[in-house]
């Protein structure tokens, strides 16, 4: 299941500004809140021709009587009314071409008039979705198709009335005034149109409509959409500020997408019926309402927009649930896995997510700076940052400059380091020193000394540390400061002390130590190389099967190298490595190093605790769980249908150790992360190991008084 967060597509002045057509765009629209042109746009779809008619009645800016100048996609042709129009780049096999409006009266309206076929673009290679889409099974088209002039990076409103096949809906941003006419209002960075056979169920929510458009109905469906969406509009709106459009719509799609467009969201047919999706993928996206379609990102400079979307959303769910260490522990081991030893780049440079590297800088990299300036500055101060951003920035753009000086504005402590967005890397800590000894009075005195380790200048951190003692419950927490490489801790306490952990709950952005990295799919994948070693004996069709798995990973990650499991005389000792199928002569070589405490496997199958798996009615994934050794896993499959939903599932279980599936329907049955069986942050000064101190902290969506439900 390929589960993708970008939002929006790229406009058709950024890629004639960078000489290509860039996949993923993010908001570069700077605010002129009184240079806002209005399209007044009638159009007619003709999807069995894949043919588009359009006319659009242009309100230029208020006394703009200058000349304009646009894009439009190089299929049409356009003709105006009320204004000389001049073409401006001559013959050009370009996607787009450029126009100037002179307009005969300064202030008057203005027509274009143009029709034609809409270029769908290459298919995108993890999903398949084209750029843009128009035909008989329904119309996709943002500004990344040219569909509709675009002046610039000055912002729009409009409205929009379309003539579609009988039975089709259309959707777009703003309000919804019939089946097949939309107003948007509020300034706009772009402006879509979808349209297709939808069955639409809707809801209202106070003054916010709550929609859902089908292509196959589904009224439970609908009904568990309807029924959370309004939770997160309400918890959002009370942290930051009120919902900024009429509606919200979750908007089904035939490519398995997750896209967050202004009011709406294009969900794929089996990503909307995944369960947890309800309380992931759906929060986010309506986040960004607020972030990246309310605020604009000004990505030349950084974007920050998904950072803070995800931790707003994906993060925030699993603190509320307790889950938030195990979260950013996940987070952390990603960027370890995908980005570290020079695979990374600073966050001014992230625009969107294009590999698991970049994903892990920005998402990953940018959630952990937005949680250590929560940390430091406190939940309230913190909040009151967003809801500044908010308000001075909604319909405008802001980059990551500007969002680092409203948190400094609001608190000393939200100052924000030039390093964390100028320079790569991560920073990596150790325990140098630590000693108890006796103090006056019977006390002891625990004396610490942590060390950043890695090459160049220190970052500033307050590190977390937790000292458990004998004889009380109580956990007592510090912060070790840095202001250089070396931070140090003195304290006294009645009691002595029976452990020390630095950073238990993973509250800096930090580059894990390797013990601290359990074994996991995403170390296989993030290795310097991973050897996929194919099974000779397979049949035929398990075998292409197996090589389409290969192919299709080795499109996705830039380490895998393949073999035939008869071209080996060892296995490679220092490079991760993938063992195929039942049928692969390197199974049983292997099993020493697969079987674990509570895991065996043989012929039939696989046991796992108390659980017998036989091979006829699952599939597997096992690693090896020593952590200490280069890692080793292997998929035990056998069906060719088997195999190829595991090439797509896998990517997208990086932070599991164990996987077991139903064999033909692919459903989920097991997911275990393997344990870690020591840290070099933790230390046990006791004859008895307390265990390690409970999670700390509240989840920040308290502060908005919303109780969230998981139903």
């Amino acid at each position: 299941m390929i589960i993708v967060r970008s939002h929006s597509w790229p406009r058709p002045w950024q890629a004639l500004l960078n000489g290509c057509v860039i996949v993923f765009s993010l908001f570069i629209t700077p605010a002129w809140a009184d240079d806002t042109i209005h399209h007044a746009l009638s159009v007619r779809l003709l999807p069995d021709a894949g043919h588009i008619e359009v006319v659009d009645v242009l309100t230029p800016p208020t006394g703009r009587a200058a000349p304009l100048d646009f894009s439009l996609a190089a299929s049409f042709t356009p003709v105006a009314e009320g204004a000389r129009l001049q073409r401006l780049d001559g013959n050009s096999s370009e996607r787009f071409r450029h126009y100037r409006l002179t307009p005969e009266t300064g202030g008057r309206p203005l027509t274009l008039r143009y029709s034609g076929r809409i270029d769908p673009g290459p298919a995108h290679a993890e999903h398949g979705m084209p750029r843009a889409a128009l035909d008989a099974e329904g119309v996709f088209l943002d500004g990344a198709s040219g569909w509709y002039p675009r002046f610039g990076d000055r912002p729009m409103r409009f409205s929009l009335s379309v003539e579609a096949p009988a039975g089709w809906s259309v959707i777009s941003q703003g309000r919804r005034d019939s089946a097949l006419s939309w107003t948007a209002t509020a300034p706009q960075d772009d402006i879509y149109l979808l349209a297709g056979p939808y069955q639409r169920h809707a809801a209202a929510h106070g003054a916010v409509e709550l929609e859902v458009y089908l292509r196959s109905d589904d009224a439970a469906l609908a009904g568990r959409y309807l029924g959370v969406m309004g939770q997160y509009i309400d918890l959002y709106s009370a942290l930051i500020g009120d919902y900024p459009y009429p509606k919200f719509a979750v908007v089904e799609n035939r490519w398995q997408t997750g896209y967050g467009m202004p009011s709406f969201t294009l969900l794929g047919a089996q990503v909307m019926r995944l369960p947890f999706i309800l309380h992931s993928s759906l929060p986010h996206e309506i986040l960004h309402n607020w972030w990246g379609n309310g605020v604009w990102v000004d990505a030349r400079g950084g974007n920050w927009s998904e950072g803070l979307t995800a931790y707003l959303a994906d993060h925030l769910i699993d603190e509320a649930r307790g889950q938030g260490a195990e979260y950013r522990r996940k987070l952390l081991e990603r960027y370890a896995a995908f980005a570290a030893e020079g695979r990374d780049l600073p966050l001014r440079d992230f625009v969107s997510r294009h590999s698991d590297a970049s994903q892990a800088v920005g998402y990953g990299k940018t959630l952990m700076l937005f949680h250590m300036l929560r940390r430091h500055m406190g939940d309230a101060d913190f909040v009151a940052a967003l809801r500044t951003l908010w308000q001075q920035h909604r319909f405008s753009a802001a980059s990551f400059d500007t969002v680092r000086q409203v948190f400094a504005d609001t608190s000393p402590a939200g100052r924000v380091a030039d390093l964390w967005l100028d320079r790569a890397g991560a920073p990596a800590i150790k325990i140098k020193h630590l000693i108890v000894s006796p103090g006056a009075d019977g006390h002891h005195v625990l004396q610490l000394t942590v060390r950043q380790t890695q090459r160049g200048a220190a970052y500033p951190l307050r590190v977390p540390v937790a000292v458990q003692v004998a004889d009380s419950p109580t956990v007592h927490r510090f912060d070790l400061v840095f202001n250089g490489k070396e931070a140090r801790l003195r304290q006294s306490f009645a009691s002595a002390p029976l452990r020390v952990d630095v950073d238990p709950d993973y509250d800096i952005f930090r580059l894990l130590d390797p013990a601290e990295r359990p074994a996991s799919l995403a170390r296989v994948f993030g290795a310097q190389r991973q050897w996929l070693v194919l099974p000779t004996r397979a049949p035929v069709d398990a075998l292409a099967a197996w090589r389409a798995l290969a192919q299709a990973w080795a499109q996705r990650y830039d380490n895998v190298k393949l073999v035939m499991d008869d071209a080996l005389d060892a296995l490679p000792d220092d490079d991760a490595v993938w063992i195929l199928g039942w049928d692969n002569r390197w199974r049983e070589a292997a099993a020493s190093r697969l079987s674990a405490k509570g895991q065996h496997i043989d012929a039939d199958g696989l046991r796992i605790g108390d659980t017998t798996y036989p091979r006829s009615e699952h599939t597997a994934v096992l690693l090896d769980a020593d952590n200490t050794r280069a890692p080793l896993g292997w998929i035990a499959a056998t069906d060719p249908a088997d195999i190829a939903a595991l090439a797509r599932k896998l990517p997208h279980y990086g932070s599991a150790g164990r996987l077991v599936f139903a064999r033909g329907s692919g459903v989920n049955q097991r997911k275990d992360a393997l344990p870690v069986a020591r840290s070099p942050l933790r230390r046990v000064i006791g004859a008895v190991d307390p265990g390690p101190p409970p999670p700390h902290g509240s989840a920040l969506a308290d502060q908005s008084g919303v109780t969230l439900r998981f139903d």
